[in-house]
């Protein structure tokens, strides 16, 4: 039976949210014989975090409430207040996806890393940006063998997102970014751009929030990347592991939403004996069947275990950097898609 929720209790509960401080752990996963932990968090309701599906990180050295910059954690005469001042002059709308990040990552880690970046970059330029509500589904029909997984059509996403935009327009919002947190929605934005911005006449661009990060610079505090630059990595499995639930985004779990990572040793993967290569049924057959030909060149036995292994090698640490240079990259843009509609000069610039 649930407890009553009163209305002290309710209270209560949004001022645990609410007051939640920076989530940052220090703990490291480099042995790969060892599982993944989950650091201990002091002074936080994990059980109110876990509950609520956006992360409320304060990541940001600034002291404002990271819930300033949340659209939907707005009242309508909050927005309309800041909107008459002209306080508002952009806003973002993050994109994910609901899908399958391994054994060890939440299924809604793609739309809370973008939605953590998002506010990250808002915060930055505060009181100038405003973050719409996310897109929590994206286009995933290549991981529909995993259970849990969320897919929808390109035309779907892309119709959701366009919409969002357009509500957003309909109030005076005349700089909208979107924050992609996705590699599967990236092309579909990136191709819909040129067509939306004739359409809005907006200052309008979409932006994978991997675009900041560097191959080269990545290796530097990244061991995966390091070691397939030095070609350490002998088969493709290996190779393309990084891409996904691997290092990369554990290391920005651990850093901002520790409770969102579950502790799986790579004994415990190998005894669930795992096998995403046949046995599928005919449904998600229907949604596999376009993927096959690079499901044959690169296995996907193989990398889904590539991906645990090197997941372990994910520390806070490092995820603190990589939401740096994002939220550094994400925010200078925006920043400049700003002056460019303040200035009345096109965008994209050709500088």
């Amino acid at each position: 039976m649930k407890p009553k929720l009163s209305r002290r209790n309710f209270f209560q509960t949004l001022t645990a949210i609410g007051s939640a401080g920076a989530v940052v752990a220090s703990s490291s996963c480099q042995d790969s014989s060892k599982p993944v932990s989950t650091p201990q968090v002091a002074s936080i309701n994990t059980a109110d975090l876990a509950s609520s599906p956006l992360p409320y990180s304060t990541m940001s050295s600034s002291s404002i409430n990271p819930r300033k910059v949340l659209l939907w954690e707005q009242t309508r005469k909050e927005v309309r207040e800041a909107l008459q001042r002209g306080d508002i002059k952009a806003a973002i709308v993050p994109t994910g996806s609901t899908e399958q990040h391994n054994e060890h990552l939440v299924l809604g880690t793609d739309v809370a890393s973008a939605t953590l970046l998002s506010e990250q970059t808002a915060l930055r330029l505060y009181p100038q940006v405003i973050v719409s509500t996310p897109c929590p589904v994206g286009w995933a029909p290549y991981h529909m063998a995993r259970k849990g997984t969320l897919t929808l059509s390109k035309e779907t996403f892309r119709s959701f997102v366009f919409e969002v935009i357009e509500s957003l327009i309909a109030h005076g919002i005349k700089t909208i970014l979107v924050c992609n947190g996705h590699g599967g929605n990236h092309h579909i934005l990136k191709q819909a751009l040129p067509e939306w911005r004739k359409k809005l006449g907006i200052t309008l661009d979409a932006i994978s929030y991997s675009e900041a990060y560097k191959d080269e610079e990545l290796a530097t505090f990244l061991t995966s990347y390091k070691l397939r630059l030095e070609g350490k990595y002998d088969n493709i499995a290996e190779q393309t592991a990084d891409s996904h639930a691997s290092e990369h985004e554990t290391s920005i779990a651990l850093a901002a939403y520790p409770q969102r990572v579950r502790s799986v040793s790579m004994k415990e993967y190998d005894d669930a004996k795992l096998n995403y290569e046949s046995g599928m049924t005919p449904k998600v057959w229907e949604y596999m069947k376009p993927f096959d030909s690079q499901r044959t060149t690169n296995p996907e036995n193989a990398r889904d275990r590539a991906r645990q292994d090197q997941a372990l090698l994910g520390t806070a640490e490092k995820g603190k950097k990589l939401i740096e240079i994002s939220a550094t990259y994400l925010s200078d843009k925006l920043q400049k898609m700003i002056h460019a509609t303040e200035k009345g000069l096109p965008w994209p610039t050709n500088t």
